[in-house]
């Protein structure tokens, strides 16, 4: 279709030599006939119009399936990436990556449609018709366009070094005004505005730096590319006036000659500067690309377990594990067993491998060596997904979302109906508070739940655990940031809702785990202790007792 366009293009040019041809010969005589050829020339810019039309709509529909695919299909990378994957990369780095790809491949596909597939065939189809009607007419082209685009490519060759760091610097630039944002309750209480201001603004001065020079080394060069393309331009009238001067053409030839031959010399310069374009976008574009392959570190088998019911009985064989193929190890030979329906808790000083363990359940990392198991089976045999509804946490800080409260809450179950997810929050300690609010369940709550209290956020956390109705719950360190009262009211919480399902706790404060079935006690990612509260606080030197007597004098939380 766009090779047809670009040979109409041709007819009207081709018409009005004949019109200049009979004119020179034959004067106003032929006056049918230039009437005729007058006529043509309209129909064929008609037509062209027509044939333009039809093209460019299915252009548009191309390049609005695009735009619809790369940020729907990234967003679809980004969910099913690992989580190691997230904590290595910088948010602001990664929304840039997605943003600044997906422009830059949209941009690069619509000028490949609408300019270099047309300028490249019209390029093509000039040169062929130079060659028919004369060749001495293509002798200026093809002198002058290796020098063209030999030039373009070294300039370009050379600021590729400044365009990699520039796109870098776009990406720090990125997460640095994400961060300061995101943290903008800690940058204002002490006092950080104008550092955070000036250390963005020394990236960007980078950014500034780099984009100068790139610009003006290639508006620099803009001047020798007008130089080389005029210089064609003259050469090819110099030697079409020679023909006719020789009458060795025609005046119609010539015209007709020099008016493709400049759409030629025009094709030339365009194609030029989309190189300065592909050139330029050829880092953001690699840098989405290299997102779009980044695999998973966490496999999901093909055929994974997908049990009706999991009982939520764990077990740890010997695990050891650290993180990011790090040296030091966060967890060293950790075996123990959890029955189903059972409630079990660990321990231990900062860094001893609580939450590590934690996270092994859910399989956002695999261990290096020994197993995981989940009702004796190794999680790695499991469907990913599958196994993960089983299982509901609640973290030290509740990831709460900018919607509704209600909308919080049944974020694991979308369909819960509104009476649901009401006795959820009864049940989580939450419901009081949440119709003490202005709309109720209908409340915004914020960005990252800014409009709750820390508490209030925690009891929104079980509300939602609940709801999700898991077999296995995970309390990693729910009430160690809270006062009194509202720890109190979790821990009622959290002791309704550990009937009839396996519940893992993880805590600093001793009081939440009295009633645990077993208790385990990390330090340096190794059990050095297990049992009961009664027995663990009777074992003489042991850690628990030692943890225990601390914050029963209240010398730790």
């Amino acid at each position: 279709m766009l090779a047809f366009y670009e040979l109409i293009k041709l007819v009207s040019p081709f018409l009005l030599k004949i019109i200049i041809d009979t004119l020179t010969s034959s004067g106003i005589a032929e006056l049918k006939l230039l009437l005729w050829l007058v006529a043509g020339m309209l129909a064929a810019e008609e037509f062209q119009s027509v044939v333009g039309w039809v093209t460019n709509r299915l252009i548009i529909k191309v390049i609005l399936e695009i735009e619809y695919y790369l940020p729907v299909s990234a967003q679809k990378k980004m969910m099913f990436l690992s989580l190691g994957y997230h904590e290595r990369e910088n948010t602001g780095n990664k929304i840039t990556k997605v943003q600044r790809g997906v422009e830059h491949i949209t941009n690069l596909i619509e000028n490949m449609f609408w300019e270099i597939l047309p300028t490249c065939l019209q390029l093509i189809i000039t040169v062929i018709t130079l060659f028919y009607i004369d060749w001495r007419f293509s002798v200026a082209f093809f002198l002058f366009f290796p020098i063209f685009f030999y030039l373009t490519y070294r300039v370009n060759f050379k600021l590729k070094s400044r365009r990699q760091e520039m796109h870098q610097k776009w990406e720090e630039a990125s997460g640095k005004m994400a961060q300061s944002i995101l943290n903008i309750n800690a940058v204002q209480s002490f006092v950080q505005e104008e550092r955070e201001t000036k250390e963005y603004q020394g990236i960007r001065d980078v950014i500034l730096t780099n984009e100068s020079y790139v610009w003006n080394k290639v508006m620099n060069f803009v001047m020798t590319r007008d130089f080389i393309i005029n210089s064609g331009r003259l050469t090819t009238l110099m030697m079409g006036i020679w023909l006719v001067y020789n009458g060795l053409t025609t005046i119609g030839t010539l015209v007709f000659v020099f008016t493709i031959s400049e759409k030629a010399f025009f094709s030339m310069f365009r194609l030029s500067r989309f190189y300065d374009r592909i050139e330029h976008s050829l880092e953001p574009v690699e840098r989405f690309i290299s997102l779009a392959k980044e695999e998973p570190e966490i496999k999901n088998p093909a055929r994974g377990l997908k049990p009706k019911n999991i009982k939520g009985e764990v077990e740890f064989q010997n695990v050891a594990f650290a993180y990011h193929g790090g040296q030091r190890k966060a967890l060293n030979g950790v075996s123990f067993h959890i029955p189903a329906g059972s409630r079990a808790a660990f321990v231990g000083p900062s860094g001893g491998g609580k939450t590590t363990i934690a996270r092994l359940i859910y399989r956002h990392f695999d261990p290096f060596s020994g197993r995981v198991l989940l009702d004796g089976c190794s999680l790695r045999d499991y469907d990913l997904y599958h196994f993960r509804r089983a299982i509901a946490i609640v973290p030290q800080e509740v990831e709460i979302f900018s919607a509704r409260v209600r909308d919080n809450i049944a974020y694991a179950s979308p369909g819960a109906s509104l009476s649901e997810i009401k006795k959820a929050a009864q049940i989580a300690n939450a419901d009081e508070f949440i119709n003490n609010l202005k709309d109720g369940y209908d409340t915004e709550v914020g960005e990252r739940g800014i409009r709750l209290s820390g508490g209030q956020r925690q009891r929104v956390g079980i509300a939602r655990a609940i709801l999700a109705k898991p077999k296995i719950l995970i309390f990693d360190e729910a009430t160690s940031n809270l006062d009194s009262y509202s720890e109190k009211l979790i821990q009622e919480a959290m002791e309704r809702v550990s009937q009839r399902r396996t519940v893992i706790i993880i805590a600093h404060r001793l009081s939440t785990i009295r009633h645990a079935d077993q208790i385990f006690v990390l330090e340096g990612g190794k059990i050095i202790e297990q049992g009961s509260h009664e027995e663990l606080s009777n074992v003489r030197g042991g850690l628990y007792a030692k943890l225990l007597k601390l914050q029963n004098t209240g010398d730790v939380d």
